[in-house]
């Protein structure tokens, strides 16, 4: 190389270097920069004129072809991998092989999400430093990566709160442990825990277009519905159905000849006053109108509603229903311990959701009686204690009627009433306690309440998704086979194996060592 064109060379490599520095450091293209890039390009074409002779016999040499294939080898196998990398990422298969595909997304979060029309941001805030933040980006990160798996639709974002506070206000965002938001054509919802059910159920929120009204009849000695600290109040539930995007109303019959026209859904929850005859008429009107309504008897107080459950079929049994637990003093009924169902119907859209052995808790409940009046009114049990059920006369006694069974603790009612052509629904639980605020959040009680509203109101996409339990595969050998497969294992492989990998390695050592 000549001096001139080393002198070329190395003033158009300084101004590449000075020109890429400052592009790094303003992040922009200023107009002075073309006294860098000119200069440098016109350095290495003089460079590349002057010595072209040279260059020509440098890339002619033997060696400098070698250098140039495997060069060009190794840029080929780093391009497929890149490739191989990008098309693994960017299309790839997941295979749940859990017992009871816990790692796969329900039927109904895959029909939501792949029936987005736009974009759904969810934006997940935290803190750095903050107790938790790290592991909850972890979890939440894994769960909205199945719903993205979906629909390219879904985007996740990450904000750290200080950096941009602008934003954190606008969401209202409080926790630095994380807290995360869905973000649907302008309509904003929390979403309160990183599960699926939560995550699904805020997508619901966000993309519902018609708010469903129901009504919470009063005036009977109902269950309260604004008294958060009354453990049997209904508060929780009334907040429940309110994030679920219903509009809640109260509703008395004793003031108004007949149901408001916009009601979707009435609820009758733990009356403990008799109903008037204006009111029964009112109600029956209401259903023979194709109307819905949700009951919730307090204990075996009918609440004076039995000039309309005679007409539905629906009754109450005059005793208490508790489980039988074992213990190792024998089988013991405790009136003192919640009730639980355990078996549901599996074709209803409140129930089908649930999984074997989950439960529902009640308090003292009593059991529905169900019989049919005639061939236009049908009913479905949709909640069953377990079959070491009793039933108690009395709270204070031990000695239980008849044997062991199973009792009916919630079930629904359709059909017609009169001439009617109108088909209504009625959903009645023997026992209001169970959607108190005391055991709203035990065991499936929420998701229990939050589904029968749902199905009374042809809310199906907002049942609640069960959670799934994990399933452990169980590989059961009878003792004679157990005692071949152990035999097998060590003696056949375990023992022989290492025995025979010394015994070889001895060999080889003894023929290199007299080779």
């Amino acid at each position: 190389m000549s001096g001139h064109s080393r002198l070329a060379f190395g003033a158009s490599l300084i101004c590449f270097i000075a020109l890429a520095g400052l592009f790094f450091a303003i992040k922009m293209w200023m107009p002075f920069m073309w006294a860098l890039l000119v200069p440098g390009i016109f350095g290495l074409l003089f460079w590349l004129y002057n010595d072209r002779r040279k260059l020509l016999d440098f890339f002619m040499m033997k060696s400098t072809k070698h250098g140039l294939n495997m060069g060009a080898l190794i840029l080929i196998v780093f391009i497929l991998i890149g490739l191989i990398n990008y098309l693994g990422a960017k299309y790839y298969k997941v295979i749940d092989l859990s017992g009871n595909k816990i790692n796969t997304l329900s039927d109904q979060s895959v029909q939501l999400v792949k029936n987005l029309d736009a974009d759904m941001l969810i934006r997940f805030f935290y803190k750095n430093g903050a107790d938790q933040a790290e592991d909850n980006k972890k979890l939440f990160r894994e769960v909205v990566k199945k719903y993205q798996d979906m629909s390219a639709k879904v985007q996740l974002e990450f904000v750290e709160m200080n950096e941009k506070a602008k934003l954190t206000q606008d969401y209202g965002a409080t926790r630095g442990s994380g807290e995360a938001f869905i973000d649907y054509k302008g309509s904003k919802n929390r979403i309160e825990t990183y599960t699926e059910q939560d995550v699904t159920n805020a997508i619901i929120k966000v993309t519902r277009t018609e708010k469903k009204t129901v009504y919470f009849v009063e005036g009977h000695g109902e269950r309260a519905t604004d008294q958060e600290k009354d453990d049997g109040g209904l508060a929780g539930f009334k907040q429940l159905l309110e994030k679920n995007s219903y509009l809640v109303k109260k509703l008395s019959l004793a003031t108004t000849t007949e149901v408001p026209k916009d009601a979707n859904a009435l609820m009758i929850l733990g009356a403990k006053q008799n109903f008037q005859a204006a009111e029964i008429k009112s109600l029956t009107t209401y259903l023979e109108d194709g109307g819905a309504l949700l009951i919730a008897f307090e204990k075996i107080n009918p609440g004076g509603l039995q000039a309309l459950t005679a007409t539905l079929g629906l009754d109450l049994e005059k005793f208490y229903v508790f489980n039988v637990y074992n213990t190792p003093m024998g089988q013991v009924v405790n009136a003192q311990s919640p009730t639980v169902a355990v078996n549901y119907s599996a074709t209803h859209p409140a129930t089908k959701v649930f999984g074997p052995n989950q439960m529902t808790v009640y308090s003292q409940p009593n059991a529905l009686k169900l019989s049919e009046v005639n061939a236009a009114i049908k009913f479905e049990v949709i909640a069953r204690t377990p079959e070491n059920s009793v039933a108690l006369k009395d709270l204070d006694s031990q000695d239980y009627q008849g044997n062991p069974q199973s009792f009916n603790l919630g079930a629904e009612i359709r059909g017609k009433l009169g001439t009617s052509e109108k088909e209504f629904s009625v959903i009645a639980f023997s026992d209001v306690d169970f959607m108190s605020n005391i055991l709203l959040y035990q065991n499936l009680n929420r998701d229990l309440a939050l589904n029968s509203v749902a199905a009374l109101v042809k809310e199906n996409d907002l049942i609640s998704i069960s959670p799934k339990e994990p399933k452990a595969s169980k590989f059961l050998v009878p003792p004679p086979e157990m005692n071949q497969f152990l035999k097998f294992v060590i003696l056949g492989l375990f023992l022989p194996l290492p025995i025979g990998f010394m015994i070889l390695s001895t060999t080889l050592w003894f023929r290199r060592r007299h080779a």
